[in-house]
């Protein structure tokens, strides 16, 4: 994530809080007008998308020439687990076809490529085999959109193009209504990352070595990273309307455990903060943070 991307979205439309600033963030990241942050998001998204359907449209897809594949690898991408295989499936494509189709797709501004720090198992010898699903897993990398609204337009404006075009918008806010929040998740991951890079790495004097998120065939972990004095941190997110409670921190030290690390730092990140027991915890390597503490990311005065 580019941090000038939020600052000058910030800037330029000067929301409320930073919970409304990562909403409409996740849906005009990249998007070149400035927008009426009084009004509600559901008039935003009809006024900007919507109505200028067509102009949007004649503007995102012109570089892909209407071709199917590069229209549902996109389309793929936005709405499933972005790894590289699983795009695949869901775009109906081949591993050949897919990654010819993405090295277009980068040259041309829409995705980028965040590599796995799976480490492949190791053969005691050539002849070893494992069970049949560690066999036939693959590493995976996995793909991000260049700005939030690219993101948006792929998850929810694609799917609906028939009815928008006949200006009937209550198919589209009524998938939107239903998958937004976790859709927002994943914008607050990386601005979360962001966070960490930074802010948090100043602060606590270290080079980040390597950041993102963590998965293999077993675990995903939303923050994973090394710095450079040899510290691992660890860290999720949640975008949820209920505070984050103990099960939570407890989830992510099973993950852990899995990888067999002992992370130097616990990072939790919560749109609406943390149960009280979870917020009176008294342990150094635990560190809370909520929507609003991203604020110094928009150089906010």
């Amino acid at each position: 994530m580019d941090r000038n991307l939020l600052r000058n979205f910030f800037q330029r439309n000067l929301p409320g809080d930073m919970e409304q600033c990562i909403e409409l963030f996740a849906i005009f990241g990249g998007y070149d007008e400035a927008i009426n942050t009084d009004e509600s998001v559901e008039l935003l998204i009809t006024h900007h998308i919507l109505e200028p359907f067509e102009t949007h449209r004649e503007d995102l897809l012109a570089p892909l020439r209407n071709d199917p594949l590069y229209l549902n690898l996109l389309h793929a991408v936005a709405v499933g687990d972005r790894r590289q295989g699983s795009a695949y499936r869901r775009a109906r494509i081949g591993k050949e076809r897919g990654a010819e189709a993405f090295e277009f797709l980068r040259f041309s501004g829409y995705l980028t490529l965040e590599r796995s720090r799976e480490i492949p198992l190791e053969r005691a010898h050539p002849k070893q085999r494992f069970k049949k699903e560690i066999e036939h897993h693959r590493i995976s990398h996995k793909y991000r959109f260049s700005t939030p609204f690219i993101r948006f337009w792929f998850a929810f404006v694609k799917p609906f193009i028939a009815s928008i075009s006949e200006r009937n918008y209550e198919p589209f806010f009524n998938h939107f209504h239903a998958h937004f929040n976790a859709f927002v998740g994943f914008t607050f991951e990386e601005l979360c990352d962001l966070y960490i890079r930074d802010v948090l790495a100043p602060k606590f004097k270290s080079d980040i070595l390597d950041s993102g998120s963590y998965w293999n065939r077993e675990v995903e972990i939303d923050l994973f990273c090394e710095t450079m004095e040899g510290e691992i941190w660890v860290g999720e997110c949640k975008w949820t309307n209920h505070k984050v409670n103990k099960k939570e921190l407890h989830k992510l030290e099973e993950k852990c455990t899995k990888l067999s690390i002992t992370p130097n730092k616990i990072l939790l990140f919560s749109k609406r903060g943390f149960s009280n027991e979870l917020r009176d915890m008294n342990d150094k390597q635990l560190y809370r943070f909520c929507a609003e503490d991203l604020s110094v990311l928009t150089n906010r005065l």
